[in-house]
């Protein structure tokens, strides 16, 4: 596996495709039609990125086994000091902009803008039932996996029973464990028990099954969202990642960078860079893209022809991203760049 500097450029090279399908996502939503039928088609392809970032996530915690409350504490007070302190930081940054153009502050809107990173408030749950999802494994093994995945589709089940047929309380889908632990059990899982285990011969038996089940499991994410609009009129949830074909595509989409990992490693170099700050770019994307759509559409010939007009926004936002996050990291003390940015 290709190192550089104790990073494995195999995952940099999936987190910079799971980043730039973050940006693609909320590109549409900024300066497209996000609901018409294209756009939703086109959706399904960039959606294994969140459950990719929480199956990487999974994956490097286990090496991490915690075996004491004493670690549980240090664990918990390193994982969350990571993710949270970024992450007021750049809240507080958006509101006080907001406050200052505006003229108003509102609670509201305080919250809601924490909940739109909602990644990182479901990534801390994670991180809070690492304990419980390593003591399964250790004890169930496979079947640890496989409890997992059954819960993960009962709170799906439920999730569809809310969104389209009203039989229960409109359930939270984004911001709670239950909607991607799959993924990060995965993770878990795969470094901690299965991986060793793994052979180069069942890697190369593997190989063609799983480039077949991504590209069917894709077209099953089509058809899925063919049938919720012709018979439930829910573009909303015909969008979103909590569907179970969804999940059949993510995974597919991780087993495929698993089997096919050491030409991840092998990708240019930029995309690794794009993936070595995916999470500085996470934090600040919104921000630099809701400027860039501001500026390009006043081009009338590219915001005409959208694959275009998508294309450029995604290229342009990362850029500015990327120009932001090293300038930082070269300009501003390592505890302000790293500990209070997220760079």
């Amino acid at each position: 596996m290709a190192m550089q500097e104790n990073r494995d450029l195999s995952f940099d090279a999936f987190r910079g495709l799971a980043i730039i399908a973050v940006v693609a996502i909320h590109a549409i939503y900024f300066g497209g039609s996000p609901y018409s039928s294209g756009f939703l088609y086109y959706r399904q392809l960039l959606n294994f990125c969140i459950p990719v970032f929480f199956f990487i996530s999974g994956y490097w915690v286990s090496m991490k086994p915690i075996d004491s409350l004493a670690g549980y504490k240090a664990f918990l007070g390193k994982r969350l000091s990571r993710i949270f302190v970024p992450c007021l930081f750049w809240s507080s940054l958006i509101l006080g902009y907001s406050a200052v153009k505006t003229g108003n502050v509102h609670g509201y809107k305080t919250v809601f803008q924490l909940l739109t990173y909602y990644f990182i408030i479901a990534l801390a749950q994670l991180y809070i039932l690492t304990p419980v999802l390593q003591y399964l494994n250790r004890k169930l093994g496979g079947y640890g996996l496989i409890l997992v995945l059954v819960f993960n589709m009962a709170c799906l089940f439920a999730l569809y029973l809310s969104r389209l047929f009203n039989v229960i309380w409109h359930l939270p889908a984004a911001l709670p464990f239950y909607s991607w632990i799959i993924y990060y059990e995965m993770g878990l899982f795969w470094k901690g028990r299965y991986e060793r285990t793994v052979t180069p011969r069942t890697i190369r038996l593997f190989r063609p099954f799983i480039l077949f089940a991504i590209l069917a499991s894709l077209l099953i994410s089509v058809m899925e969202v063919i049938i919720i609009l012709s018979k439930y009129d829910n573009p909303a949830f015909a969008a979103f990642y909590t569907k179970y074909s969804t999940l059949l595509y993510s995974v597919c989409v991780i087993l495929g960078f698993l089997f096919y990992r050491e030409y991840f490693g092998r990708l240019p170099r930029l995309l690794g860079t794009v993936g070595r700050y995916s999470f500085g770019i996470y934090l600040i994307h919104i921000i630099v893209l809701g400027q860039v759509v501001e500026i390009f559409n006043g081009f009338g010939i590219i915001h005409s022809f959208q694959p275009l007009h998508q294309f450029v926004l995604v290229a342009t936002t990362l850029s500015i991203c990327l120009v932001l996050i090293v300038a930082a990291r070269r300009i501003l003390p390592e505890f302000i760049y790293g500990k209070i940015m997220g760079f």
